[in-house]
């Protein structure tokens, strides 16, 4: 008998082949293994980002069982035009703003995107910066939704910048451009 070999995974957008392919390709052929790798693999990225979008844990709970039970109800149809990971949030934010339609995606803790807290510091330079940490906090709160979007994308979730656009339906010149517009405000709003 001989050993059964999937298909070569697509290659992306991104002339990379994707990994997670194969546990897609696995998860239309009823492989439930295949799910519970997928969401060992993404499950708590995915927990974080909606947790940020709807800041409730229990709701965001519920939305990563949905995430998933939407990607083994369509892995059959899954066309590998982005990334396993890009599919996956794509979804995710989808069933975020069905849920919270005019709700405004809260501030990360930016002093972790930032290593602005450090284990090795005394008392007065870890104080310091807490404070920093709570400044950019306050300024975060001040740039437009949009651009809030794209820096919690890219700094806190570290995806690129065409994962990003295929996230939030844009081209990948605007998120460039709200990211530049995003960091200008930021530094506008430290320094005043």
């Amino acid at each position: 008998m001989m050993p059964q070999t999937l298909p070569t995974p697509p290659i992306t957008p991104y002339d990379v082949p994707d990994p997670d392919w194969v546990l897609i390709h696995a998860m239309a052929g009823g492989d439930i293994r295949a799910l519970n790798e997928l969401y060992t693999r993404y499950g708590p990225m995915l927990l974080a980002f909606l947790n940020a979008r709807v800041d409730n844990l229990t709701l965001a709970e519920e939305l990563v069982q949905d995430v998933m039970l939407a990607a083994w109800e369509h892995a059959a149809t899954f066309e590998a035009r982005s990334k396993v990971k890009t599919w996956l949030l794509v979804i995710a934010r989808n069933r975020a703003i069905n849920t919270y339609r005019k709700r405004r995606l809260p501030v990360i803790d930016i002093s972790e995107v930032f290593h602005l807290r450090s284990e090795d510091t005394g008392p007065t330079e870890s104080m310091e910066k807490n404070e920093q940490a709570e400044q950019v906090r306050q300024a975060i709160l001040k740039l437009p939704e949009a651009q809030r979007e794209v820096l919690t994308l890219v700094f806190y979730h570290q995806l690129t910048g065409p994962e990003v656009a295929d996230v939030l339906g844009i081209s990948e010149g605007t998120v460039k451009s709200r990211l530049h517009r995003a960091k200008d405000m930021l530094k506008r709003v430290l320094n005043q």
